[in-house]
């Protein structure tokens, strides 16, 4: 909602006498319904000529991705201006869903940065004119090696689609700018051919969630993908004992324990975990006044387990469980129902 300072007027051009506030207010609401409307149109004839695009998109984009999956080198994107914004993002995207790519400045290949070029590699300049004076010293320079050169552009007969191996053509695009001159909705286009190119590979590549975590370590999507055994307090830093152990001896256990965890898993076997003893519950029953007899078993002093998690089971299914059954720990097991660690509802819950 937009919000009128009461103190403030508005001058008229050349010197008019200044305008109210109220005088502004009904002025802004007419232009605000203008620029509103404008802002639909825009938005409207980009999703049009997206709609178009997908009608006549042709095996182009098809040979395009079997060169790239079938290369032993990497996907260099190039561009001048605005198309140089929209290939560092398909760059980006290429190399986030499993194809490597790097972004090649089309001036700086000519001083130099060819030397990041190398045999197998499959060049993908953007061109919407397919004329771009930088981009075709670039292209020639690049013939000298043995490499693919693929374009994306909106002129399947300009000089770049006839120095290309393989042509995008993304057809004659009217631009949302009222002059017709700023890319915009050539750009959106583009951007979208790129998307669709990087996610057929992803899928070609059969790439799955867990190469995607691998790759995506950092914030809230690294933390989503992140697995219960990248976070878990593994067994050997967790003091162990039967359910018969005295108390004294598990409290010593866990007092000299490497990492000053404050727990203790207890287990029935070898492998199977029983119970979880908590210092500080321990501690709480002494606060209260009670005086836990130390020769108890611990048993007598452990939480069963209400729950437990697979190794490999991700971050937000550990969440719903701690939310589920209002726990602080959890056992995790292997795919034989080892015990194997624990993990701990704050570390879980405490999202980047």
């Amino acid at each position: 909602m937009a919000i009128v300072n009461p103190r403030r007027t508005f001058l008229r051009p050349h010197g008019e006498a200044a305008q109210t506030n109220t005088e502004c207010a009904g002025d802004y609401n007419s232009i605000k319904i203008v620029m509103l409307e404008r802002a639909r149109a825009i938005i409207r004839q980009e999703a049009v000529a997206l709609e178009r695009l997908s009608n006549r998109i042709d095996e182009s984009i098809c040979m395009l991705a079997d060169h790239i999956l079938i290369s032993t080198g990497i996907v260099l994107v190039c561009g001048v201006g605005k198309s140089r914004l929209v290939g560092e993002k398909i760059s980006a995207t290429l190399a986030s869903t499993g194809t490597r790519s790097i972004m090649l400045d089309a001036v700086d290949a000519l001083h130099g940065d060819l030397g990041r070029v190398r045999a197998g590699d499959v060049i993908l300049a953007l061109s919407n004119s397919g004329e771009t004076a930088e981009l075709m010293p670039l292209i020639r320079a690049v013939r000298q090696l043995p490499v693919i050169v693929a374009a994306i552009t909106g002129r399947a007969i300009s000089s770049l689609a006839q120095a290309a191996d393989v042509v995008v053509d993304i057809g004659s695009i009217q631009e949302a700018c009222a002059l017709g001159l700023a890319p915009t909705t050539s750009t959106t286009a583009m951007a979208a051919m790129g998307d669709a190119l990087a996610l057929i590979l992803q899928e070609r590549r059969g790439f799955t969630r867990q190469d995607f975590a691998r790759l995506h370590p950092g914030g809230s999507l690294g933390w989503e993908l992140t697995r219960v055994r990248d976070l878990m307090w593994p067994l050997e830093a967790i003091p162990v004992f039967g359910p018969d152990t005295p108390l004294s001896l598990a409290l010593l256990s866990m007092c000299r324990a490497p990492r000053k965890l404050g727990v203790g898993a207890v287990l029935s076997g070898r492998s199977k975990v029983v119970g979880i003893l908590i210092g500080e519950s321990i501690g709480r029953l002494v606060d209260g006044g009670a005086t836990p007899d130390l020769n108890d078993p611990v048993r007598h002093h452990m939480q069963q387990p209400l729950a437990a998690i697979s190794v490999h089971a991700l971050l937000d299914q550990a969440a719903q469980l701690f939310r589920q059954h209002e726990i602080e720990l959890l056992p995790v097991h292997d795919d034989q129902e080892r015990f194997v660690g624990l993990i701990s509802r704050q570390d879980v819950l405490k999202r980047p």
